[in-house]
């Protein structure tokens, strides 16, 4: 099986984890890793025995590849996906897609007629639960959805790492916004949201927010969001997931899986959920959704979540921020 050639852009702690993962891959050749920060790109290329830019075009112009990661901030994501497609290369794409809906959209109604396979990386489709939890909602086990509730808080340590250059709505609950709507038959119709405000006022984000959205076969769907827990909280990520259909429902709670451990100095349930840190190599269902993503690549098949699917959920964050800053809810226009 020939292996498939790919590069990383970005060399963040998402996007080294992207190179980590590509370069353990049997099925992948990790090519280059490309980031402005010209010390831990070097660092990150001597670690994983590949080459190093600093130019994201200088990369996809020089390299012979079949795949591209796109792990850089969610401002500048969208000049290297279309570099990407100009080349035809498969793209592997972090999400959010970018700080602007309209530029957005021109992206993704540029890639209408593109062939080549482009996923989002929106990794709680790995996560065996909620694997789990799709199939028997498609298999209707618990009937017709009534209502659905999201969670996603986070500690203090996300205003002072995330805020800076991203958003609570766009970083963390469009997870669960995306996969509420990818088991629901129906597109949503309505949202509404409205947040506290206080230490992310600087950064024009939101420190807490509560949103309702309204689907068009009559079922609900409530989310919590917050980065304001204490930073010694036992997880790091509060998440959950509450299924209510019309014969059953299905519950998911938290990232540590029942695993806690307590010290004579600490209590913390670690996340083996999202990308824990296991024999000092990334684990979880990130790394399973970037192995699917080579084997997408192989196989010709569809991705869990494709470029329009992410935009559907974008348009829903950007109609919850509209819902905050006019107090109102939002129509969606499908």
């Amino acid at each position: 099986m020939t292996k498939k050639k790919i590069a990383v852009i970005g060399t963040g702690l998402v996007g080294t984890f992207h190179a980590e993962t590509f370069f353990r891959n049997p099925n992948a050749e990790l090519v280059a890793v490309c980031d402005i920060n010209k010390e831990k790109v070097n660092s990150v290329a001597k670690q994983f025995n590949c080459k190093a830019y600093e130019n994201f075009e200088k990369l996809i112009k020089s390299e012979d590849l079949d795949a591209i990661s796109i792990a850089t901030p969610e401002q500048i994501r969208i000049e290297p996906t279309v570099l990407s497609m100009e080349k035809g290369l498969m793209i592997f794409l972090e999400k959010p897609l970018g700080k602007d809906l309209n530029q957005i959209k021109l992206l993704v109604d540029r890639t209408k007629d593109y062939n080549k396979i482009i996923s989002v990386n929106f990794i709680l489709h790995e996560d065996p639960r909620y694997k789990l939890m799709k199939q028997k909602v498609r298999q209707n086990e618990i009937g017709n959805l009534v209502s659905c509730f999201a969670r996603r808080r986070g500690s203090r340590a996300g205003i002072e790492i995330y805020a800076p250059w991203t958003d609570l709505l766009s970083s963390t609950l469009i997870h669960d916004i995306q996969m509420i709507m990818s088991i629901n038959k129906s597109k949503p119709t309505r949202v509404f949201a409205e947040a506290v405000i206080r230490e992310c006022e600087k950064f024009n984000s939101h420190d807490a927010v509560l949103a309702l959205m309204k689907f068009a076969d009559g079922s609900i769907a409530s989310f919590e969001t917050s980065w304001v827990l204490p930073k010694n909280q036992p997880e790091f990520l509060d998440p959950a997931l509450h299924i209510i259909g019309d014969k059953g429902s299905i519950i998911i709670e938290g990232s540590s899986t029942g695993l806690s451990v307590q010290t004579e100095s600490s209590f913390q349930k670690p996340d083996m959920v999202h990308w824990p840190i296991i024999d000092t190599k990334v684990d979880g269902c990130l790394k399973r959704n970037l192995d699917k993503f080579i084997d997408d690549c192989i196989f010709d098949k569809k991705p869990d979540v494709n470029l329009n699917d992410a935009f559907d959920a974008e348009k829903v964050v950007f109609a919850m921020k509209e819902s905050i800053n006019k107090g109102i809810p939002i129509d969606l226009i499908n």
